[in-house]
């Protein structure tokens, strides 16, 4: 053989060679990723929040925080409002186990527990930064995970919402006297007895029917959420006033919730991540939350609603009654006493603070804080 043949021969021989081994170690890596592939953790997820609806927004964002941080260990499955269960069923599908993590609003619970209403939000009462404080320092953590945990779920917050819009409506509401005899629609049941006290009638519907019920004459005025939300429902077609501040909700805070069971399985770092994702898309969404409620004031003053403000002395009219609410329920279920003593103690505690640094701080509950020995009287 001569010496080119030869030279020509070992360098097909390693070529072959060469892409024998290629071929080999692509055939590894991927037995590697099909075998990581069968051992990620796989989830399914269900919210509260149609597609259309700009709360679902806190939902994605969670789920891109934690494929940044654990993509290739968890894969969740995420399913709307109505594709896997309904908006009423995320509690029990979670508790069930039919869906490993939920979304939600606490207040869609208030039939199981009372007490699911002030983790949820309450009239005249904590706004969503004093929801965050307590959270945070004030021992609000451990008030949601027993709340929760009584039903076999694991709450991380998520999702706080500032204060709402006051009713948006087809008359003036000046004044308390002005909601003698409207008929509005407004979630909560503390917010319908104080509707009742004041001469109004609360109407039970879903945002998603205010649209076609003031069209019909059948409700006067609604509250739904923030300026924004109000505009991405149409209000700015429905009505010509709006009346402020959101005294039925000055804030509020949706959660994450867990299958108990399937948390305690979650390695450690899992769990981590996904309650440094839930930490971020806190923030994210408060500041959203406050920005787009901007946006939305700005859009419904150009359609040309005329905004009113209640006067201070009808904003304490509302703080009592409130207040007396409160201590009714307290009396009635200590569940709720509990929860309500520990987030009374954090607003004494920041009270102080809250006055010197007004009018720079948030809030108003401080004319009227909780009597907090009631409150303890009624959680022992």
């Amino acid at each position: 053989m001569s010496k080119k043949l030869l030279g020509l021969f070992l360098a097909v021989l390693l070529c072959a060679g060469m892409l024998t081994g290629c071929q080999k170690k692509a055939e590894e890596q991927t037995a590697v990723k099909t075998e990581a592939a069968k051992k990620k953790i796989k989830l399914k997820m269900v919210t509260c929040w149609t597609p259309n609806y700009k709360l679902i927004e806190q939902d994605k964002y969670w789920l891109e925080q934690v494929d940044k941080l654990v993509g290739d260990e968890v894969e969740i499955e995420f399913f709307t409002s109505g594709e896997l269960v309904k908006s009423s069923e995320v509690f029990d599908a979670v508790k069930n186990g039919t869906a490993q993590i939920g979304s939600d609003f606490p207040g869609y619970w208030a039939g199981k527990d009372t007490a699911f209403n002030l983790v949820a939000s309450f009239p005249m009462w904590m706004d969503a930064y004093d929801y965050i404080n307590w959270l945070e320092f004030g021992g609000g953590q451990a008030e949601y995970d027993r709340i929760y945990g009584k039903f076999g779920i694991k709450p991380l917050p998520h999702g706080p919402i500032t204060v709402e819009s006051g009713p948006r409506s087809t008359k003036p509401i000046r004044s308390l006297d002005d909601y003698k005899g409207l008929k509005l629609r407004m979630s909560g049941k503390t917010q319908g007895n104080i509707l009742n006290q004041i001469g109004a009638s609360q109407v039970k519907i879903s945002s998603s029917e205010v649209y076609q019920a003031m069209q019909k004459g059948v409700i006067d005025a609604a509250e739904s959420c923030t300026p924004e939300f109000d505009w991405g429902l149409g209000y700015g077609e429905i009505t010509q006033y709006s009346s402020h501040p959101g005294w039925h909700q000055p804030g509020s805070m949706c959660n994450l919730l867990f299958n108990q069971k399937t948390w305690d399985e979650l390695p450690q770092r899992v769990k981590d991540a996904f309650t440094i994702a839930a930490q971020a898309t806190m923030l994210r969404t408060l500041a959203f939350q406050d920005y787009s409620s901007a946006d939305g004031t700005a859009k419904f003053a150009e359609k040309g609603v005329q905004s009113f403000v209640l006067p201070e002395k009808d904003l304490k009219v509302l703080s009592a009654k409130s207040l007396e609410d409160l201590y009714k329920e307290a009396e009635a279920n200590p569940s709720f006493a509990k929860i309500a003593l520990s987030m009374g103690e954090y607003l004494v505690h920041y009270s102080p603070w809250r006055k010197l640094s007004f009018p720079f701080n948030h809030g108003w509950v401080n004319n009227n804080l909780p009597d907090l020995e009631k409150l303890r009287s009624y959680a022992e």
